[in-house]
């Protein structure tokens, strides 16, 4: 089997996969990965156990019946005359604005829930985004071997037509043809990093690569809109409802600190006369004061905290967006750079060193060292152009961007 012929079949082999695929956007990417998150089961089932905490938060105490005898003993008939039997009926009665205060806290923690179901669904779609680039940037890196394959074997055919023409030594077309071979390879392992990361992608939804495609038209536009990053506000809407949390919690310690009293009535039975009496009674539990006050104050500082992780948060989440906005920006100049600078001036070199062999005025080496920098030079492209993505990912992490989307998710 000749060259040619191999390198034929070896491009037709990769060819059913983009024949037979179809485009998969990074919306779709999104949406299939957030509607399949097992984080959506953990948040309906902790919104569910909430909810259930909430009604339990809604009831009133547990009243009691109490029975009771008295002056049982061994004595005479005087004696049994006296023994008497108590039903009685107690409730408790809350002051203080208990009910209200549990059910304020139970809906603050709903909203701690809530808003850390967001941040987990941001997360996800962080990680589908950032494997949703890597699997573009493979189908790039495996355009561009394609493109090198498509190179070497024309190269080849034409050191082949030199060498037999006796215009040429042998060493050249064995050289191209080991090059050759080396873009086979390189076409090879492209096309395996390119369907293992697309694997790795639609494991998130648990899919199927066949009939995927990533595309690449926009991957080398580097699109970065300068303007403000403010923090995410999923990401702060945890922390705010921690604070209103602790809050509430505040005033549940408040409430609670106020004595409830309890209210007994229910009949006495007198044996000796077989009588039977209506008794009632009030009891006030004698309040803690200073337990009531460390409560207090431990909520009160609980508080504190959670205003202060707030600070902490929009301080040190402010310096992550600005490195990672450098980051983009310093990403951004060395694709740019690269492919408005160097590959058009590489491609040019390489046209015209092509030309001057085809005349004779050059060497074999220099068509392959030119051939060989445009190769470099456009993989340290794709290069800069993925960190420039990696980087806009966590850039679009820090400041939400996908949030509307996290919040639909269910």
């Amino acid at each position: 089997m000749t060259i040619s012929m191999r390198a034929a079949m070896l491009a037709v082999a990769c060819m059913p996969f983009a024949a037979q695929a179809a485009p998969l956007s990074l919306d779709d990417a999104l949406g299939r990965a957030l509607a399949f998150s097992p984080q959506n089961e953990v948040a309906r089932a902790r919104d569910s156990g909430l909810s259930a905490s909430r009604r339990a938060a809604d009831t009133r105490p547990l009243a009691t019946i109490d029975a009771q005898s008295e002056n049982l003993g061994v004595g005479g008939r005087d004696l049994r005359d006296q023994m008497q039997f108590d039903v009685a009926y107690t409730q408790r009665i809350e002051r203080g604005g208990k009910r209200a205060a549990r059910l304020a806290f139970v809906d603050r923690e709903l909203d701690v829930s809530r808003a850390e179901a967001v941040v987990a669904r941001l997360e996800v779609a962080a990680q589908t985004q950032k494997l949703y680039i890597e699997a573009q940037s493979a189908s790039v890196a495996l355009g561009a071997a394609r493109d090198r394959l498509a190179l070497a074997r024309t190269v080849a055919q034409e050191v082949g037509r030199r060498v037999t023409a006796a215009r040429d030594p042998l060493f050249a077309g064995t050289r191209a043809r080991t090059q050759l071979v080396e873009a086979e390879v390189e076409l090879e392992v492209a096309t395996h990093e390119r369907d293992r990361c697309i694997a790795r992608l639609v494991a998130l939804w648990a899919g199927s690569v066949d009939g995927i495609e990533i595309p690449t038209t926009d991957f080398l536009e580097l699109v970065h809109v300068e303007q403000d990053h403010p923090p995410s506000p999923p990401d702060l809407a945890v922390y705010q409802a921690r604070s209103a949390q602790a809050e509430a919690s505040i005033a549940l310690e408040r409430a609670q600190a106020v004595p409830d009293p309890s209210v007994m009535v229910g009949p006495r039975y007198l044996v000796g006369s077989g009588d039977i009496a209506l008794i009632a009674g009030v009891s006030m539990p004698l309040s803690n004061r200073h337990l009531n006050r460390a409560n207090i104050d431990r909520a009160e500082a609980g508080r504190r905290q959670a205003e202060a992780n707030l600070a902490v948060e929009r301080f040190q989440r402010s310096r992550e967006i600005d490195t990672a906005a450098e980051e983009v920006e310093e990403a951004k100049h060395a694709a740019e750079s690269i492919r408005d600078r160097v590959l058009p001036g590489l491609r040019q070199t390489l046209a015209e060193v092509r030309a001057g062999y085809a005349r004779g005025g050059f060497a074999f080496l220099d068509v392959s060292s030119a051939s060989t920098a445009l190769a470099e030079a456009t993989s340290r492209m794709i290069a800069a152009a993925t960190r420039f993505h990696l980087a806009q990912v966590r850039l679009d992490r820090l400041t939400g961007h996908f949030a509307d989307i996290a919040r639909e998710a269910r």
